[in-house]
């Protein structure tokens, strides 16, 4: 069950600027060791070192946060009564404390756990902010949920005949009760009548309360970000002899590393926290509901819908930016004003595509084929319905196989109605030589070709061989002649030891751009993202955002004589 949103809040990163005598960063470090404890469950452990940190002779910016976690730690073991001394002993010593209520949730948390109800309920009471209302709301909703008594139930809802929790908990518990007589249900439809209690409410179950975090107050002024970033990096599989499936991940997190770096040069600076995510939607609630994220800045992932989907809603209601790294589906967008793609969306890739094979191939019609993947498909669809839109025509759609035979005998002679371009979506690299070949053994050896750069195995530099009939969608161009680029490629490979993937310059870029605009616009980062295109001082294409909250950078590259090049 879980229970509490103020789960760890981390102080470590503020104690830098303190000069404490080593006594006092004995208990720092030792304070420090026990939230790590708290985080990895280690309750026991975290409380012995807790402990010595709430004596009255330690006065410390972390002291009433050690009260809590303390107490927060004997609740994760059941056990109440010292969670509940160790916390009234907070709220005697510092009443003014900031998270105040969170000491009243969790005292209130404490009796309803050991059937104090009346102590209970009048804690939670003590809370006025509006922002812990379904938290609180959640919690009598659980605790009263667990009482299978029905005649105690109905003794307590007789002694609270105002609280509509726990009317809601009755109306539960008659409804789902075999042996309730018809007096129970007259009983319960007189309830769902008076406090307007839906069907809904009637069926649906909670888990424990998931408070939507207020807006942080001085939230840019700190002088550092923080990163969360949510990957798949399938901690499990790191050293075992299965061949790790994630490297793509490591990629990535190892361009952000060297992007921090270099923002750290330019005096920003950046603390990365990362976060083993895949698509269990179970342990990314726990993660919305630590401090330690949400403490962040700006969030980069998930990847898998299940993840995405709650750290979208819970990004969506505070101050915080989401930055999708790898996804080309606009509808992400949709989630909050505060997320962004880090990709051209496929729509728009297309969009250009098109829009560029009418400059160089203003003819009515196009033959397009397409590989095996799900997201070569959906290119290939919305390229046709772009195309028509224009008021072009396909006269061949086709879903091929990489094969010189096979694309022989399957593609069409174009005998006497020849298009005007030829496009082709596929991921698989050994589609586009073969089809290349075979439209040139058709005679079609000046029709311009439109295609995704996946489509060929071969390095681009390689493809200079097909001349200006070949253009390439490609959303991660790297210019390996470009000084920066060649720099990056040797402060990676001394310090990793390896040669840069493409998710290693991803990871470089996105966090660099974002970091410098954060820096610079902070709450107004929107506002910066439109002012203009950035494509300077970047390994790949460039950003931006000025139409959309997805990054519209141009995906189509032409051949220049010596080189491929962004078409703008």
């Amino acid at each position: 069950m879980r229970i509490f949103v103020l789960l760890i809040i981390i102080i470590s990163s503020g104690f830098s600027n303190f000069s404490f005598a080593q006594t006092a960063d004995l208990n720092e470090n030792k304070y420090k060791a026990a939230v790590s404890d708290l985080k990895q469950g280690r309750y026991s452990i975290a409380i012995e070192k807790f402990a010595p940190l709430t004596t009255t002779n330690i006065q410390a910016p972390y002291s009433p946060y050690a009260h809590y976690y303390y107490a927060l730690s004997a609740y994760q073991l059941k056990r109440y009564r010292e969670s509940k001394q160790m916390l009234l002993q907070l709220v005697s010593r510092y009443p003014g404390w900031n998270k105040i209520n969170d000491a009243y949730y969790l005292l209130g948390a404490n009796n309803l756990a050991t059937e104090q109800y009346k102590e209970g309920l009048g804690f939670l009471q003590r809370i006025k902010e509006s922002s812990y209302n379904k938290d609180v709301q959640g919690l009598k909703q659980h605790y009263f949920g667990e009482i299978r008594d029905l005649a105690k139930l109905r003794d307590i809802q007789k002694q609270y005949p105002e609280d509509r929790d726990i009317a809601i908990a009755l109306i539960q518990s008659i409804e789902h009760a075999p042996s309730s007589t018809k007096t129970d249900l007259m009983q319960a439809s007189q309830l769902s009548a008076d406090f307007k209690v839906s069907g809904k409410e009637k069926i649906e179950k909670t888990e424990g309360p998931e408070k939507s975090i207020p807006k942080r107050e001085n939230q840019w002024e700190k002088g550092y970000f923080n990163v969360a970033v949510l990957l798949p990096f399938r901690l499990d599989e790191f050293g075992s002899s299965k061949k790790r499936t994630n490297q793509f991940a490591y990629d990535y997190y190892l361009g952000l590393v060297q992007a921090k770096q270099q923002l750290d040069t330019e005096g920003i600076k950046v603390n990365l926290w990362a976060y083993d995510v895949s698509n269990d939607e179970k342990s990314m609630k726990m993660i919305v509901g630590n401090t330690d994220f949400q403490q962040s800045d700006l969030v980069i992932g998930p990847l898998y819908p299940n993840t995405f989907e709650v750290a979208a809603n819970y990004v969506s209601g505070t101050n915080l930016y989401m930055l999708n790294p790898l996804s080309t589906d606009a509808n992400v967008v949709k989630h909050g004003e505060n997320t962004f793609l880090a990709h051209p969306s496929i729509p728009f890739q297309v969009q250009k595509a098109a829009e560029w094979m009418k400059t160089v191939a203003p003819g009515p019609s196009v033959a397009i084929y397409y590989g095996g993947s799900a997201k070569d498909s959906m290119m290939a669809f919305s390229y046709a319905s772009e195309f028509t839109s224009r008021g072009g025509k396909v006269i061949q759609m086709l879903k091929i196989i990489p094969d010189r035979e096979w694309l022989q005998n399957k593609i069409s002679s174009f005998e006497t109605n020849k298009p005007s371009h030829i496009a082709l979506f596929s991921s698989d690299g050994n589609s586009g030589a073969p089809l290349i070949e075979v439209l040139n053994d058709r005679k079609l050896i000046a029709i311009p070709i439109v295609a995704t750069s996946g489509s060929f195995n071969t390095q681009q530099s390689r493809l200079g061989k097909y001349g200006s009939r070949l253009y390439l969608i490609e959303t991660d161009h790297i210019d390996r002649e470009k000084e920066n680029v060649r720099e990056f490629q040797k402060a990676y490979w001394t310090q990793t030891n390896t040669f840069p993937s493409a998710y290693s310059y991803q990871g470089y870029d996105q966090l660099l751009f974002f970091g410098r605009m954060l820096a610079k616009y902070k709450d107004g980062l929107k506002k910066g993202l439109e002012m203009r295109r950035y494509d300077d001082d970047y390994l790949l294409s460039g950003f931006d955002f000025t139409k959309s909250r997805e990054n519209q950078i141009s995906p189509i590259l032409k051949y220049s004589g010596t080189k491929w090049v962004p078409v703008r």
